[in-house]
């Protein structure tokens, strides 16, 4: 059994309860063990980083050094935010060596101690990372004619100099693409895959976050897309709760579902196990549409 270390911080802790217990369903599916981060403590996502940047880099430092001391060389961290933060540290610590260093030490490590070591990985960069066919060979429910907008939002793939995403990466992903079409659904085309969703200002600009929701559901609802699939607590979050405020009540409601949500219905694996109870928009009639356009062609 592969192990990997686990950093569920704290929105798959609490509000993104169903995130986290999609992934452990997935990992225990593919025979992985998630070896969560001893004492981990927050990441510091928006609430340190935007106001001292070097107590973000030590709380993503922490982290780093028990993954390390706990003998994990690689930490999943399904959180898009979460994921930026250890990225980020170990982006600087890379290029500043030095700040490594004073980091380190700050924390009580060794001197020569190389937090850099410890490689943080997106939900994508783990399910990737798969040995070849592993993915697919573990579908017995294929998404079949199930229609999937993917959703990358502001950072899984940037900025290129954290994420390592190449310059297509950046500009036109296909990374969610290719693991949808792996499950057996249609990936869609569509023009807001990267755009911000607007959570951070859900308080303080909320009309510019309805507006911004409106637009991004459109987009997707014009492409045909039965759900929305993403990597990223706040984006679920805000698109998923906000679509009664920024729909009209006949308008059709898009699911907005974790991918590993929908690699775990590829896998057959029990609704409660993946947590879709905990959403606003319900998954239940956009898998029901897809199956009866799969059937439909067995009665004509």
């Amino acid at each position: 059994m592969k192990i990997v270390g686990y950093f569920p911080g704290c929105s798959l802790s609490g509000t993104a309860f169903e995130y986290d217990r999609s992934v452990r369903a997935v990992a225990q599916a593919l025979d992985i063990e998630l070896r969560e981060i001893p004492e981990w403590v927050c990441c510091g996502s928006s609430s340190a980083h935007a106001v001292d940047h070097e107590a973000a880099l030590c709380l993503a430092a922490d982290t780093l050094a028990k993954a390390r001391k706990a003998g994990l060389d690689e930490v999943l961290a399904p959180c898009a935010m979460c994921y930026q933060r250890l990225a980020t540290a170990v982006h600087e610590f890379t290029e500043k060596p030095e700040l490594g260093r004073q980091v380190a030490q700050a924390l009580g490590e060794a001197p020569d101690a190389n937090l850099a070591r410890v490689r943080p990985l997106n939900l994508l960069d783990w399910l990737e990372g798969l040995p070849a066919g592993q993915l697919a060979g573990r579908v017995k429910r294929p998404l079949k004619h199930l229609k999937i907008a993917c959703y990358y939002g502001c950072l899984l793939v940037r900025p290129p100099k954290v994420t390592g995403a190449t310059a297509a990466d950046v500009e036109a992903p296909r990374r969610m693409e290719k693991l949808i079409q792996a499950l057996g659904a249609e990936p869609v085309r569509w023009s807001m895959a990267l755009e911000c969703c607007g959570a951070s200002f859900s308080l303080s600009r909320k009309s510019t976050v309805l507006r911004q929701g409106r637009s991004i559901y459109a987009a997707a609802a014009e492409a045909g897309a039965d759900l929305i699939a993403l990597a990223c607590p706040m984006c679920q979050s805000n698109l998923d709760m906000r679509q009664d405020e920024f729909l009209r009540p006949e308008e059709r409601r898009v699911p907005i579902l974790y991918l590993t949500q929908a690699v775990g219905l590829a896998f057959d694996l029990l609704p409660q196990a993946l947590g879709l109870a905990g959403h606003f928009v319900r998954v239940e009639p956009a898998l029901a549409a897809a199956e009866a356009r799969k059937e439909a062609p067995a009665r004509a």
